[in-house]
């Protein structure tokens, strides 16, 4: 069988990448050889600068090529003594007269048909789509064989070093593969333009170094990369030398279905569809960002990768432009989109941001590359590019996607009999994610436990665990555990406060089943007021609220919220109730009238600031979905249009003699031995105390019995007088003994 019926083999489909490959290394070895015998001529006729030390490299380096020439030919090599012979083989493979060369053109034209065949039947051959995809031309195809030659074949190594006529240059550059592919028709007027045009295809897919001075001395020499994806048994697996900052987005697994923010794939697709490439994807973690991304990769049949920016922006420019160039060769080896993550920065790195960001947005789409942006802030994209863009914004799912994510990714795990999913719907405001993520901590904790079902508490407390630890830089995590039956307050208060908590448990049927949301798309959440003097139990009505709603109760400290910088405060006001939304929290602001003072209008720049302070806290509380209960000592230094906004305001006075009474026999716990000297009415009736006063007093009172070696075991009325005297002391309050009553006499002198 001669060649040409070999590389046409009746125009058949290739059998096997192998076959495909042996088919165009056929090719550069006939125009290798085609050279090589024009340079052996040369050196017969002792010119072009040849000394006879390089003759037996020559032959050496002739006689590989026609071998392997001979190897594809036939499946029995001939062997050829001398360049007669081979001449007549050539002869043989042209089907022509001796001595006329083969087309290479031709060559590559049956080669491109029968891998078209081959691709069509099944037949997997990365180099062919690599090549078609890039539309590389002849040439380009040419210079790459070489080069692929060169980098998999040593002995190769010796036939450039004769070509390139220097012994430290193994590798074809772009001037000597021009030489040996047309051969006496080269020159450099002759051969620029197709030079140039293979160096701009070739660099999208080799490591280069390009000379500026003589591009076309540029060496062609694959790296161990792209030497993987043509031969590779995993050519999908990333650069190993940037492993640190890539990693695969998708697989071939088929992704789960769309519970919640479906309608974000369809705008994708059709804002693909109508040509935009990049996409802004933002919202809270696990809010199906990558999720859908991996839908949309998966309907269009491309894999993503995703880039680690908030490493890789740590890097000096050099650097992170050869990474953002390995990821873009990355996507077009293996057809993939883009996923830059991680994307935040400090207000002093937003030169630097933006400068990176747009440089990773030219590389990728000079070639094409769809970019998906993902953050949980929405980015000021036009100031980074003035490309065309979409941004999505993922929000939390409602309650009914809520529901149908805990039952469909409930469904491999075993719940306790008293668990309900719909009820963990209602109470956390999760992301798909953020669910999954619970689901696995809560089998976790229960299996710690030794039970072998998911029981409520352990749920409840793998949810509450998702909390970020953001919030807990700015708020304190409070343990409730006070309920209605510890709080003394009047049948009113009570009944306000019942009815905030109805608020919260109906508000699926309200807004949703009644469809109330159309009508109220704002401020769905539950904001408190709560306003008296200190001690009168507004700290306790937060716990109480908390634990019947069946809430974390976290207090946020106002001073360490408010900033001297300009900015610094909004963005932790902003931070403090994004992070609450993802637990459903309740958020307790103590002592909020340091924001919420009256605010006068004198043109003063610091009230300004404290003033957009005070508006965007505001804001936040009628936007959450969650609870926001606020107390103030001082209600007459609230701005009055703060109440406005409030949903439920409640008035803790000063309690009258009977409610004290009751506060003292309330606080008191039942496994408290009392003596029988103990005269609680007196106590309530002659001392005017808060709540907050009473509790220090029963408390004091308690550890000076306990010391006491006298007082046989009980708390006895000296040890309450005590105490009482030692609260108008810290308190700063004129007393005398007559007070005191007829109980002066157990004060201590």
């Amino acid at each position: 069988m001669d060649f040409m019926e070999k590389l046409s083999n009746g125009r058949k489909a290739f059998s096997d990448y192998d076959e495909y490959c042996s088919a165009l290394f056929a090719c550069a070895d006939y125009k290798l050889s085609e050279y090589l015998k024009k340079m052996k001529v040369l050196y017969a006729n002792e010119a072009g600068g040849f000394k006879n030390a390089l003759h037996p490299d020559l032959e050496i380096a002739f006689d590989l090529c026609n071998r392997r020439l001979a190897e594809f030919s036939s499946d029995e090599p001939p062997i050829l003594d001398g360049d007669d012979d081979f001449s007549k083989l050539l002869g043989a493979m042209a089907g022509d007269d001796v001595g006329e060369s083969l087309s290479v053109e031709k060559m590559f034209s049956i080669i491109t048909e029968r891998a078209e065949v081959a691709v069509a039947g099944g037949v997997s051959l990365p180099l062919h789509t690599l090549i078609k995809k890039l539309e590389l031309t002849d040439f380009s195809k040419f210079c790459l064989i070489c080069a692929v030659l060169s980098s998999t074949q040593t002995n190769y190594a010796a036939v450039f070093q004769l070509i390139n006529q220097n012994s430290s240059l193994t590798a074809p550059s772009f001037e000597s593969a021009a030489r040996i592919y047309f051969g006496s028709d080269f020159s450099i007027t002759n051969t620029y333009g197709v030079m140039s045009e293979a160096l701009e295809q070739l660099c999208q897919i080799l490591d280069m170094t390009i000379s500026e001075t003589m591009p076309f001395s540029t060496i062609l020499s694959p790296d161990k990369r792209f030497i993987d994806f043509l031969f590779g048994t995993n050519f999908l697996k990333p650069d190993k030398n940037y492993a640190r900052f890539f990693r695969t987005l998708t697989d071939d697994n088929s992704p789960a279905p769309f519970l919640a923010n479906s309608k974000q794939l369809a705008a994708l697709k059709i804002s693909y569809s109508d040509g935009i490439r990049i996409f802004e994807l933002y919202g809270d973690e696990g809010s199906g960002r990558k999720f859908t991304i991996r839908h949309f990769c998966a309907e269009e049949g491309l894999r993503c990768i995703a880039i680690d920016c908030g490493k890789l922006f740590s890097y000096d420019f050099p650097f992170v432009n050869k990474v953002l160039w390995n990821l873009t060769r990355e996507c077009i080896l293996t057809d993939s989109c883009c996923c830059l993550t991680e994307l935040s920065y400090r207000e002093e790195e937003k030169g630097k941001f933006f400068a990176y960001m747009d440089l990773a947005f030219g590389k990728l789409l000079e070639k094409d590359v769809v970019v998906f942006t993902s953050s949980r802030d929405k980015l000021p994209m036009r100031d980074i590019t003035k490309v065309d863009y979409t941004t999505l914004e993922f929000p939390p799912p409602n309650f009914t996607e809520r529901e149908a994510l805990w039952q469909h990714y409930g469904k491999e795990y075993v719940f306790a009999d008293e668990l309900d999913l719909n009820e963990m719907a209602d109470k956390f405001l999760f992301t798909p994610g953020k669910i999954v993520n619970a689901l696995k901590l809560g089998r976790r904790l229960s299996a710690m436990e030794g039970l072998d079902k998911i029981t409520p508490e352990c749920l409840f407390l793998a949810c509450n665990n998702q909390m970020s630890s953001e919030l807990a830089q700015k708020a304190t995590k409070i343990k409730t555990t006070y309920t209605w039956d510890d709080i003394v307050m009047s049948k009113g208060q009570r009944q306000v406060l019942a009815y905030a908590c109805d608020q919260m448990r109906f508000r699926k049927q309200v807004y949703e089943d009644w469809n109330y949301m159309r009508k109220y798309p704002y401020g769905r959440g539950l904001s408190v007021l709560l306003f008296g003097a200190p001690g009168t139990g507004k700290s306790m009505c937060a716990q109480v609220l908390a634990n019947a709603l069946n809430l974390e109760l976290y207090r946020v400290d106002l001073s360490q919220v408010i900033d001297k910088y300009v900015g610094e405060t909004e963005k932790s006001i902003s931070m403090i109730f994004r992070e609450a939304k993802k637990c459903n929290v309740v958020l307790f602001f103590d002592e909020c009238d340091t924001l919420f003072a009256k605010r006068p209008d004198d043109g003063d720049a610091n009230q300004a600031l404290n003033n957009n302070k005070a508006a965007l806290l505001l804001q936040e509380v009628e936007a959450y979905d969650g609870v926001s209960v606020l107390a103030t000592n001082y209600k007459n230094n609230i701005d009055p249009a703060f109440f406005r906004r409030m949903k439920f305001i409640v008035e803790f006075q000063f309690p009258d003699s009977a409610t004290r009474e009751i506060l003292w026999k309330t606080t008191i716990p039942k496994e408290t031995p009392l003596a029988k000297d103990v005269d609680i009415r007196f106590l309530a009736e002659k001392f005017e105390f808060v709540g907050g006063n009473i509790k220090n007093c029963i408390l004091n009172a308690a550890f000076l019995a306990a010391g006491d070696k006298n007082a046989d075991g009980e708390v006895a009325m000296k040890h309450y007088v005590q105490a009482i005297r030692y609260e108008f002391i810290k308190t700063g309050k004129v007393f005398s003994r007559a007070d005191f009553g007829q109980y002066a006499g157990l004060l201590e002198a």
